[in-house]
């Protein structure tokens, strides 16, 4: 099977290696290995999804984007974005999102979510990309191309490949355990 995945970032792509070593285990995809085909496909929402429905929209035009481009048999699409609870002050909370697409039926999983800390919801509430914002916060370079905001602050319990994995294993749920759950 060909499974394309819209995205080179190499935290995104880890995530979705460890997805299928996990689903490895129990067979699947029967009647073969997964080749995975990487591929920049763009978005079509803002640099910093701020809801959780323009980080699903993200995901899913990432995911079609990549089936289109590649002809492969299952895409994949992941997005990372924010999700602002309306409390006073606000709660901004860190999401990741995949949605699985064959063509005709998409299916949506997500990550576990963090809240950000003050300086950094301030930040990205204010306008700054949470990339930025937490190479900042963290005084390190690059942080969104490793462990991540997840990673920085669990102290790489959680890092962000496993952030994304959860969600690509949501994502692919129907295809792994097919019998038990219809794609409709």
């Amino acid at each position: 099977m060909r499974l394309a995945v819209g995205t080179l970032r190499a935290a995104k792509l880890d995530a979705v290696r460890q997805a299928l070593s996990r689903l490895a285990l129990l067979g699947w995809p029967l009647g073969g290995e997964v080749e995975t085909v990487p591929v920049r496909v763009p978005s079509g929402v803002s640099e910093m999804p701020m809801s959780e429905a323009e980080g699903v929209q993200g995901a899913r035009q990432r995911a079609r984007a990549a089936l289109e481009a590649t002809a492969a048999d299952l895409a994949l699409g992941l997005e990372g974005g924010v999700v602002v609870l309306n409390r006073q002050p606000p709660v901004v909370l860190l999401r990741n999102w995949a949605v699985a697409w064959d063509g005709e039926c998409a299916w949506v999983g997500s990550g576990p979510g963090l809240q950000l800390p003050g300086e950094l919801a301030a930040a990205v509430l204010g306008g700054v990309e949470l990339g930025d914002a937490i190479d900042d916060f963290a005084e390190e370079h690059d942080v969104r191309s490793g462990r991540g905001t997840f990673g920085v602050l669990t102290l790489d319990l959680i890092d962000r490949a496993h952030a994304f994995e959860d969600a690509v294993l949501g994502a692919l749920t129907p295809w792994y355990s097919s019998g038990r759950h219809s794609r409709r």
